[in-house]
């Protein structure tokens, strides 16, 4: 091989090593660079994630909120009628009107028994869809995510 021959395979092989070590930077580059973008990209996912739990959860909160002080005035309302009924079959002149008096408290403790749990069970069911809507969303926004990236 004569010099010039040898300094021309040098010369070719140096331009191959730089080509192939810039596309090799290139393609690291570009790997880091989607590497970062999908961090960036979990990133704000996680972020809607506990946006949606703390929603669910604030309303879920709400809804207790909203049983606890219905069971409060249903407790106080029960109490009162109680109270009124005792003094009403204390006051009666009879027995027939005792016994009357509390059938027709028995049949009004009753119908407001059934009422109040129809409304507590509104209530829950109302909060339970509530308080269930952003994890529902995220959930969905998890599944479209899982498709696009099998699509990928």
């Amino acid at each position: 091989m004569t010099a010039t021959k040898t300094a021309r395979t040098v010369k070719e092989a140096a331009q191959g090593f730089e080509a192939f070590t810039a596309a090799g930077q290139t393609q690291v580059r570009e790997g880091i660079d989607r590497s970062m973008a999908a961090m960036a990209e979990a990133g704000a996912f996680s972020k809607e994630n506990v946006e949606a739990f703390v929603a669910s959860a604030t309303v879920a909160a709400k809804g207790f909120e909203a049983l606890s002080a219905r069971a409060v005035n249903y407790s106080k309302t029960a109490l009162e009628a109680h109270v009124a009924f005792t003094k009403s079959v204390m006051t009666s002149r009879s027995v027939q009107e005792a016994v009357e008096r509390q059938s027709e408290y028995a049949r009004a403790a009753f119908d407001g028994y059934l009422a109040e749990m129809n409304g507590v069970a509104e209530l829950l069911s109302g909060v339970a869809k509530e308080a269930v809507a952003p994890l529902s969303e995220r959930a969905t926004a998890v599944g479209q995510l899982i498709q696009t990236n099998v699509a990928r």
